[in-house]
Order: structure tokens, then C-alpha cells, then sequence
């Protein structure tokens, strides 16, 4: 079991792993930005900004662990997102405001988001991660009658508000946003922290449940930027971003895994974009060239 699954507070972030919200979220992240890190916790994803040399501010309502993130932070604020005044909190605006499992724990999670924009640079831009209530293990607890609550994850006792695959883009929508890019944290029915009896469901009708595309998605990720912002018809290209697209595709696809990229292997892109993806601006080069490394590849065997 992934420690998303068992622990609240630490996050193990491996940059490889392309089925995971903060690897997400740092490859949304420019080297040399100055981040807003809401939910910050132990400052796990602050720690590997940092290394990129972007300036992160921490919040968290958890005081204990926030004695873990301060080395990492220029800045850390204990409190209630729900009741914080941020403005008046912090001296400067923000090109990326980090929302990861934060939204669905506050009691009116969009209009904290509305006010959250106002601490946004005139190119600043979220990138937040929420749960899929949908989720197939969910669907079928709730074919066999129960709906109990767990520690950590999907049925997290401390969550206020649900979000599906509808529900999660109208709410951005609703918060004044637009939508730069997304992606999706995926786990097979028996996958997460859910405890399913597979047996108490019809094969037929959890064949039924995975026919719909969203069914094995745990997690929505958004990066979203003000409707009418200048990132709306000219989003900021982020090489870790299409390199995790790239590798999200060779994942799925086993035809893809087994080509070498270039002078490597598939495991050994991830090795590469694991030691360049923490790295600084002035390294930047180097995604780009593993980048066209990629789509030469992939252009060769679905030409258009």
C-alpha cells in the first residue's frame, strides 16, 4: 500500500512516479518561482522547490509538523485556511498557489479559492489535486451497502466536500478559472484504501462500472489560472510536464515501453527525468533535448 494511503502528514515523493499528485505538481512549477504552498504539511514538495530555486511560503493548521517544513520555507503561517486572512499574512503575490488535498477539508472551499486569486502574479496560476468520489472501489462499497469512512484518502473523515468528474470542473469554473492542463492520479478498484469485496459485485456490472473512462480515477489534478489572464492563450511551457505525458503514454502503452528512447530504455528516461526534473532553471536544457528525444520516437511509430 503507497503511503498516500497511511499517512496524513509525509509525503515520499519520488519524481518518477507519473501517477502521482506532487510529482504533478512540481513539474507545473517554473525554477526561480515564488510559491504559495497551502496544505504544506512536513514541506516534502517545498524541500524539492526549493532545490529548483523557487521561494515557497507554507500554511498549515497542523503547528507540530509545520516545525518540520520550516527549513524549506522562506515563510510558514499556522492556521484555518477557511479563516485566514491571507492578504494581510503575506507581503508579496505568488506565481503558483499549491491547493493539493486541501479543497475538499474547507467549509466553502470556492470561495476561498476566489479570494486565493487575489495573491496570484498577473501570470500566476494554481495547481491543485481533488479526490474522485466516483471512483470505482467507491462505487462498488456502495453497491454492497456501506459507505464508511477511513483515516487518509477517498472517505478521509475530515472531508467537507466531494468532488466528480463533473463537479470538479464546474467548481474551477464557478471559482473565475480556466483550466492550463490537467491529469489524472489512476488505482484499479482494488488499488486503494478502500476495502472491497469484489466477490459482492456482479462481474458484470463492475465490467459496466470500468466501461466509463473516469472510473479508475482517484485524484483530478488542475493547473488553472484566472479567466482573462494572459496564461489563457499563452500557458507557459513546462518540459517536465509533456515529459510526463510522454511517459504517462509508454505506460499504457506496451508497444511504447519496450522501444528505447533515443540512447535509452524507458526506465532509464525515468532515471533521467527523476535527476534533471529537481533541478534548477539553468538545467532546463536538458529537458527540452529528452523531450524531442520522445516525440521523435513516438512521431516514428504514429505518424500522422
Amino acid at each position: 500500500m503507497i503511503d498516500a494511503f497511511t499517512n496524513r502528514y509525509r509525503a515520499d515523493i519520488n519524481l518518477a512516479d507519473v501517477n502521482d499528485a506532487h510529482s504533478f505538481a512540481i513539474a507545473c512549477v517554473q525554477g526561480g518561482s515564488t510559491v504559495l504552498d497551502i496544505g504544506v504539511a512536513d514541506g516534502s514538495v517545498a524541500r524539492l522547490l526549493k532545490k529548483m530555486g523557487c521561494r515557497v511560503w507554507g500554511v498549515d493548521i497542523d503547528e507540530e509538523v509545520l516545525t518540520l517544513a520550516r527549513e524549506h520555507c522562506e515563510e510558514v503561517i499556522v492556521g484555518d485556511a477557511d479563516q485566514l486572512d491571507l492578504g494581510s499574512l503575506v507581503s508579496c503575490k505568488f506565481d503558483v498557489i499549491l491547493l493539493l488535498d486541501v479543497l475538499e477539508h474547507l467549509k466553502d472551499p470556492l470561495s476561498f479559492l476566489v479570494r486565493a486569486s487575489e495573491l496570484l502574479t498577473d501570470s500566476g496560476y494554481f495547481v491543485m489535486s481533488v479526490p474522485n468520489v466516483a471512483h470505482v472501489a467507491m462505487r462498488a462499497q456502495l453497491l454492497s451497502g456501506r459507505f464508511p469512512y477511513t483515516d487518509v484518502g477517498i472517505l478521509d473523515r475530515t472531508h467537507l466536500r466531494f468532488f466528480d468528474p463533473v463537479t470538479a470542473k464546474e467548481f474551477i469554473s464557478d471559482a473565475g478559472l480556466v483550466i492550463l492542463d490537467e491529469s489524472r492520479v489512476r488505482f484499479p478498484v482494488d488499488g486503494t484504501e478502500i476495502d472491497v469485496d469484489k466477490g459482492s459485485v456482479a462481474p458484470s456490472l463492475l465490467d459496466q462500472i470500468l466501461d466509463d473512462p473516469e472510473a479508475e480515477t482517484y485524484q483530478f489534478l488542475f493547473m488553472a489560472a484566472p479567466r482573462g489572464s494572459v496564461l489563457e492563450s499563452d500557458p507557459p511551457f513546462l518540459p517536465a510536464r509533456e515529459i510526463q505525458r510522454e511517459l504517462q503514454r509508454c505506460k499504457r502503452d506496451p508497444m511504447l515501453r519496450d522501444r528505447r528512447f533515443g540512447n535509452g530504455t524507458y526506465d532509464e528516461v525515468m532515471a533521467q527525468l527523476l535527476s534533471i526534473q529537481s533541478a534548477n532553471r539553468s538545467r532546463r536544457g536538458a529537458l527540452n533535448a529528452l523531450l524531442e528525444v520522445l516525440r521523435e520516437t513516438t512521431d516514428n511509430l504514429y505518424p500522422s
